[in-house]
């Protein structure tokens, strides 16, 4: 009995009444949300750091993860000695990504689920700190190309994540304040993104791996979006 087993571990969620049956925009991040590209991210990043005679590390992989391509080939030519090279790294790092999402991936746990029992119900907009390009191929990959209303990439802001311009933009292209939508995230720049554009977020933070975390400053942590936990929240947040 699985199910029961999770009920009984799942820690009660807070919904305060401003927010229960609010929400009318789901805003989701695309890599380790939809889709589990960031181990598609390490081994481009390990490959590059290994080209150069450097062994890719944990600690390596903390300081880019979740950062924009721009600020990743910043932080790599820093970490590799060639401070000059951030623009030509960055640009290495998107051409071997689009090479490894070009096969089909599948969708994380949950993710087909719950796309489809919001439809109809809210607008649906991605929004990410990758570029469309990539973008595009991964949710094309992912069998999720046009199960959204609207994209938004970090070429549609100014500023990526962490700050709260992709988010604002994501909130205005389903057509709502931010305060009405809902964002789901994996990572802490990420979150710290959404709630600085006045979104609450629901985290789906790493659990296994160099790299887990059980908070990433969410408002409500779930351990995957097939989780009664998740189901529950949504339930909840979202309007009827």
């Amino acid at each position: 009995m699985p199910e029961v087993a999770e009920k009984s571990r799942m820690p009660r969620m807070v919904i305060p009444e401003g927010v229960r049956g609010q929400v009318r925009g789901a805003l989701f991040d695309c890599d380790g949300l939809l889709v589990a590209t960031e181990d598609l991210f390490t081994v481009a990043e390990t490959a590059i750091f290994a080209d150069r005679g450097v062994v890719f590390t944990p600690e390596h992989k903390a300081r880019v993860l979740g950062h924009p391509f721009p600020e990743v080939g910043r932080r790599m030519a820093m970490m590799l000695g060639v401070p000059g090279q951030g623009v030509a790294l960055a640009e290495e790092l998107l051409a071997r990504m689009e090479v490894l999402v070009a096969e089909p991936m599948a969708p994380l746990p949950g993710v087909v689920e719950v796309l489809a029992s919001l439809r109809g119900r809210v607008r649906r907009v991605v929004v990410s700190n990758s570029p469309l390009r990539l973008v595009d191929a991964t949710l094309r990959a992912a069998g999720l190309q046009g199960q959204f209303d609207a994209v938004v990439t970090v070429e549609d802001a100014e500023r990526a994540k962490p700050f709260p311009d992709l988010y604002l933009r994501g909130a205005e292209l389903a057509g709502e304040e931010p305060g009405c939508c809902l964002a789901f995230e994996d990572s802490a720049t990420g979150v710290q993104a959404a709630r600085a554009a006045g979104i609450p977020v629901i985290g789906v933070p790493k659990r296994t791996g160099p790299h887990a975390s059980a908070d990433i400053g969410a408002d409500w942590h779930v351990p995957s979006l097939d989780s009664l936990a998740a189901r529950a929240l949504i339930a909840q947040l979202v309007r009827a």
